[in-house]
């Protein structure tokens, strides 16, 4: 699965899910645009760095939606969504647990950086981890070349990402 995360405009992305196995996905705009990286890219680099092949971008490959995405190529019946709603229910069964590694990775990967989170990020202060710094390191290493890319691409431009594990049926 391919994930192309778009810089649609000064302020927006999209992100744009390519699949084999099902119709492709958008989400545009998507939200948490940032300047250095998107929202949604981190929790990609955090969900493969971890090893979730259940969170938002793993049930994304197993035909679901995250409940955000629409069909590019299909029309939105009421039975695409009953069965996107079956592949919901059934996977991203560690979404909660990606939320909670991007809360930790976040903010310390902001810092280290020399930024403070936006005043609308809901967690000023890092919550404590149990993250190693190797780990950490890890993670950190790979949104630095993300974010190098995401930055010097223009509007219309993209920073593509394949999905580490194969799409599931």
């Amino acid at each position: 699965m391919q994930v192309r995360f778009e810089r649609t405009g000064p302020h927006r992305y999209a992100v744009a899910i390519l699949r084999d196995q099902h119709g492709d996905l958008r989400m545009d705009p998507a939200p948490g645009y940032s300047d250095l990286i998107p929202h949604d890219l981190v929790h990609l680099v955090v969900e493969e760095e971890f090893g979730l092949r259940d969170g938002i971008f793993g049930q994304l490959a197993a035909g679901g939606n995250a409940g955000t995405f629409v069909p590019t190529e299909e029309l939105r019946t009421k039975g695409w969504a009953r069965q996107v709603e079956r592949r919901n229910r059934s996977t991203g069964t560690e979404m909660g647990r990606s939320e909670e590694l991007v809360a930790q990775v976040y903010p310390r990967w902001l810092r280290r950086r020399g930024h403070l989170p936006s005043s609308h990020y809901v967690l000023q202060d890092p919550p404590p981890t149990e993250i190693s710094d190797r780990e950490l390191e890890q993670v950190f290493v790979r949104l630095d070349d993300l974010c190098d890319a995401w930055r010097t691409a223009d509007v219309g431009a993209a920073v593509v990402v394949e999905w580490r594990w194969p799409e599931r049926g």
